[in-house]
């Protein structure tokens, strides 16, 4: 079984561990709980730095995350995750052709390290967020067509994707915080069984 001593995390709230928070109020997310699952299923130590920053878009991350990878050599990663796509479809100037260059661009320079990649698609949670009616749809189209182009971007680099648009139960009002966006300590944890459970499977 392969090893995953030194992980990585990129990305926007949702990898920053946003609305799942520890006894001490300190934020955990799913990447953190991902580690702690890989640690004992491996039975060797998974350790992780969360570059994860709210509110962080595609360019973002590429601008202020990924360049910490070059800071941290000689620690090559062997899995990185990024999750993006939330905040560039909450951008009335969101332009699809340049989501997908971006994101592109990332998981290239991820995937560069010879690390495992991971990523997720965006959950349809339209029904559950508080948004006027004719918002919805467009909402809607927007997250359908970001998580086609993760789910296209990451296969064309062999990365692994969660699909969470297909998941059973995945937009369920219960696995999410007040605002109806990010999920809670149940959405977080679901999130890391589904990583780890592709995970192993591949290894």
């Amino acid at each position: 079984m392969r090893d995953w001593r030194v992980y990585v995390a990129f990305g926007d709230s949702l990898t920053a561990g946003r609305d799942d928070y520890g006894p001490n109020g300190g934020r955990i997310g799913w990447a953190q709980r991902l580690a702690g699952i890989l640690s004992t299923r491996t039975a060797l130590p998974c350790a992780l730095t969360n570059l994860a920053a709210d509110g962080a878009s595609v360019d973002v991350v590429l601008e202020q995350q990924l360049p910490w990878l070059a800071r941290m050599q000689p620690h090559i990663p062997d899995l990185v995750s990024v999750t993006v796509g939330m905040n560039d479809i909450r951008d009335p100037a969101f332009r699809a052709e340049h989501f997908a260059a971006g994101l592109g661009l990332l998981l290239d320079g991820l995937a560069a390290t010879g690390a495992t990649v991971l990523t997720c698609t965006l959950p349809d949670i339209t029904a559950i967020m508080t948004l006027p009616v004719d918002l919805v749809e467009v909402a809607r189209q927007r997250m359908r067509q970001a998580s086609d182009i993760i789910r296209e971007q990451a296969a064309l680099r062999g990365a692994i994707c969660l699909d969470i648009w297909t998941m059973p139960g995945a937009s369920h009002p219960d696995l999410f915080g007040p605002d109806r966006i990010h999920p809670n300590a149940s959405g977080h944890q679901l999130m890391a069984d589904a990583f780890a459970a592709l995970l192993l499977e591949a290894a």
